[in-house]
């Protein structure tokens, strides 16, 4: 390892203390908003809902948006540090708003409180953690040090989630009963850790200059050559499915706690302790497993103890909250492994990208990373409030009816459990060992040097990208179109291409637009009452239909721009013959396990 991809153990925590005060925040709007917008503030559970299915929604809009203009960032600042002060200061202010709402308020006016304090804080979130953690990634390339970095931003994520799992309690210990003095106290000290965490890290952390300008590409052509990388489309794969059970445990656990088990929710403030630090003190023992037997072993050891304690939580009753506090302490084993096991691996993708585009583009891939998993994260958060909504959920009550408790426990235990083990059998086909990545890092240094190397997962022959068949700038350009695309480009017919990009552009706008105008339109009893699940599912598909009428809008300059400038038709054909047969976006090597590698 040379001295210049060393760093510091004082970097590491300067790098890593906003994860304590970040993990803090969220965990205080996973667990604890829902139930005190719809127990405390009494907004409808099936309105919250809504709300939350509107923010994530435009939060996950704005992820390859963010990702692509912090790559494209030129500033005498760097190209992520800007965008991480602005998101910082926007977020401390929105998370105030958001757990301070006004009591004068009517009903409509704390919906629109809701939406638009989630929205906002939802958005300078991205301004700053889509860059952090592309900083993140390029901060050092030895991969050692890359799993150290990653490792104490999952320990102080982790230490971070006890302090908000125990705060609460605090507060009440000290004689703050009242739930909205205890949301304004925690708010406040949360904000004021937040701003001064983020200001020691704006001042010490600096980026890597040289890296700056290599990640200027088209947004369009950079999503492309993302989904042919293969070890992203695994882990993207099992991202996807896991993103939808991750938040629906954490929105839950009061629930479960009063309504399943029958106890006070100072048993919550228990359980979540249990859980995080139980995940605190392992993290050591992963750190060296993840050293001797490779980060994915790793990965799937700890989504088998996901898989296995949480389905173990549905067998769970009144007088089991002891028995409940240790199946936390099993499951929590691995709570604190995925910030750093999946940071390290996304890495190690990025740097498998490099060698293929030639291109450093750790914020793209980070969007990437978000988007689509922040769209399942949707129904993961909203779907099981409005669920209980629909089937009779009566807020404040003593308790519930056994339809309710039953969807509490399945919603909390079985079906996390369920997607966790699909998506642990996905993993099980990550291609991008330890021993094949060292051989990406030093292909990469060949292609620097002007030679071919040959691929470490593929085994085919990669020319450095300035020898390629088609340049590099051309084949970026026409990286806009598909093959089908491609093919017409090919026989001269660039009109009916742009035709048919205008075509999907307003279909999708439009289908996005029916959606939205349906959210009223399928609550059951109009908004002024819970309204089921159907408005926070329109929400979801109207904002993948919105994501992709801006994905095909993207193209419509490089389309109009190949009708004025055609590229020669036998380029074209070189660049299809350079793709290569379709292959659909998740693909499994056939190769046996002991070839996939343990990375």
């Amino acid at each position: 390892m040379t001295p210049s991809e060393r760093l510091g153990t004082g970097t590491r925590v300067v790098f890593a203390l906003p994860a304590a005060v970040g993990a803090a925040m969220a965990l205080l709007l996973a667990v604890y908003l829902t139930k005190f917008y719809v127990d405390v503030v009494a907004l409808p559970a099936g309105i919250m809902a809504v709300a939350i299915a509107a923010g994530r929604a435009f939060d996950a809009i704005t992820d390859p948006v963010m990702g692509w203009l912090s790559d494209r960032t030129r500033s005498r600042f760097g190209r992520r540090l800007p965008w991480i002060a602005a998101g910082v200061l926007g977020n401390a202010v929105m998370f105030w708003l958001l757990l301070n709402p006004p009591r004068v308020l009517p009903e409509a006016g704390l919906a629109g409180w809701a939406v638009g304090a989630l929205l906002l804080s939802f958005l300078f979130v991205t301004l700053s953690n889509v860059p952090r953690q592309a900083l993140a990634v390029e901060l050092t390339l030895d991969q050692g040090e890359r799993q150290q970095l990653f490792a104490a931003i999952a320990g102080f994520a982790a230490l971070g989630t006890v302090i908000g799992a125990v705060l609460p309690n605090v507060l009440a210990g000290a004689g703050i009963e009242d739930e909205r003095a205890r949301m304004s106290w925690q708010a406040t000290l949360y904000v004021g850790a937040y701003l001064a965490a983020n200001a020691l890290f704006l001042w010490r952390i600096r980026e890597r200059r040289e890296f700056a300008g290599r990640g200027r590409v088209p947004l369009v052509p950079g999503v492309r050559r993302a989904l042919r990388n293969r070890p992203f489309r695994v882990m993207f794969a099992s991202h996807v499915i896991t993103a939808i059970p991750f938040a629906m445990p954490a929105t839950l656990m009061p629930f479960y706690a009063d309504y399943v088990l029958g106890v006070d929710q100072a048993w919550v403030g228990y359980f979540l302790v249990a859980y995080l630090v139980s995940g605190l003190v392992a993290l050591p023992v992963w750190l060296m497993v993840a050293e001797a037997r490779g980060k994915l072993t790793v990965w799937l050891a700890a989504a088998f103890v996901a898989v296995t304690g949480g389905a173990s939580l549905f067998f769970m009753g009144p007088g089991d909250e002891r028995t409940v506090l240790f199946l936390h302490v099993y499951v929590g084993l691995q709570s604190a492994v995925w910030l750093f096991v999946g940071g390290a691996m996304h890495a190690d993708v990025v740097d498998y990208d490099e060698l293929l585009t030639g291109k450093r583009r750790e914020a793209q891939f980070s969007a990437l990373w978000a988007i689509i998993p922040k769209f399942a994260l949707i129904p993961g958060a909203s779907l099981p409030l409005a669920i209980l909504g629909g089937m009779g959920y009566v807020p404040g009550a003593d308790s519930q009816s056994p339809q309710v408790v039953l969807a509490i426990k399945c919603l909390y235990a079985l079906v996390p459990a369920a997607l966790n083990a699909l998506g642990l059998s996905i993993m099980w086909w990550y291609p991008l060992s330890e021993s094949r990545h060292a051989a990406v890092r030093a292909a990469v240094a060949r292609h620097a040097r002007g030679e071919a190397v040959a691929d470490p997962i593929t085994g085919a022959t990669l020319p450095p990208p300035a020898a390629r068949p088609v340049d590099e700038a051309t084949a970026w350009r026409l990286d806009h179109f598909s093959r089908a695309e491609l093919r017409r480009l090919a026989a001269g017919d660039g009109r009916r291409v742009l035709t048919g990009i205008r075509a999907r552009v307003l279909g999708w706008l439009a289908a996005a637009g029916i959606l939205f105008a349906l959210v009223p339109a399928t609550a059951r009893g109009g908004l002024e009452t819970d309204p089921g699940p159907w408005p926070s599912l329109a929400i979801v598909a109207a904002g993948l239909a919105l994501t992709a009428a801006l994905f095909h809008a993207a193209r419509l300059g490089p389309a109009r721009g190949m009708c004025r400038e055609p590229v020669a038709a036998e380029t074209v054909r070189a660049h299809l013959d350079a793709l290569g047969p379709f292959t659909p976006a998740l693909t499994f090597p056939l190769s046996p396990r002991g070839e996939r590698g343990q990375g």
